[in-house]
């Protein structure tokens, strides 16, 4: 269902003016435009097209790209996951890679096929230039993964994997999840937020979800030890049913 046009004609000028605006003072326009221009109970109506606007450019300065470039215990424990179930020709897809910080610790791990995608230019931009090495070896597809995912061939990929972005995935995209069954050879790891709830967080099951549509789920880790995750996140592995 779309939102009103007045919704997101203020939607759309907020994000023009937001390009202009120091980083600084970027929180203070998120809290502007919530405030003024967002009902209470709006959150969840919000369109999967204005949910991409956002993720393309963050306009309140909560989620800027350089701020996923920092060291961070859920790339570890993405790593270790990937060293039990997979080996160093492993191809990889990413869903969701930001500042390809996840992508640099395979790297760093030895992997080098590795595969991603990531709506937002200014992220795919610093990824070039923080992570150059990994940069070079690494194909980056930078559009949302709706219009990506159907591209990819039939067991394309050995391990398909998502590190907090399947959570961000609107009600009206959740066919995507079929998708990585279909792209996935062998794996599919999700290290998610299962109980968050906002107006770009979509609570999910994600051992309901793939076991329903041809997986298998061999790993289960509650990550409310993990430093830098909560308890509201857990950490799936996947195999393809034979």
């Amino acid at each position: 269902m779309g939102e009103p046009k007045s919704l997101i004609l203020s939607y759309i000028f907020i994000m023009k003016i937001s390009k202009f605006v120091p980083a600084f003072l970027k929180p203070a326009l998120g809290s502007i435009y919530r405030r003024f221009f967002l009902k209470p109970d709006h959150g969840s109506k919000k369109s999967r097209e204005s949910l991409h606007a956002y993720w393309t450019d963050p306009y309140d300065g909560e989620n800027p790209p350089e701020a996923y470039a920092v060291n961070h215990d859920s790339s570890e424990l993405l790593v270790d996951l990937a060293n039990k179930y997979s080996s160093a020709d492993s191809r990889f897809l990413e869903i969701g890679c930001n500042v390809g910080r996840n992508l640099n610790y395979l790297h760093s791990a030895g992997y080098k096929n590795l595969n991603a995608v990531e709506i937002n230019p200014n992220a795919v931009k610093l990824l070039k230039e923080t992570f150059p090495d990994m940069a070079k070896s690494a194909t980056i597809h930078n559009a949302p993964v709706e219009n990506v995912i159907k591209t990819f061939g039939d067991d394309e990929f050995d391990v398909v994997y998502s590190l907090a972005v399947l959570e961000h995935i609107h009600k009206d995209s959740e066919w995507i999840f079929g998708e990585m069954v279909r792209i996935s050879k062998q794996y599919i790891i999700t290290i998610e937020d299962e109980h968050g709830r906002s107006w770009r967080h979509f609570p999910r099951n994600y051992k309901k979800v793939f076991t329903s549509i041809g997986m298998q789920q061999i790993e289960e880790r509650h990550c409310k030890d993990i430093n830098t995750l909560d308890e509201n996140f857990f950490a799936r592995v996947f195999r393809k049913k034979v």
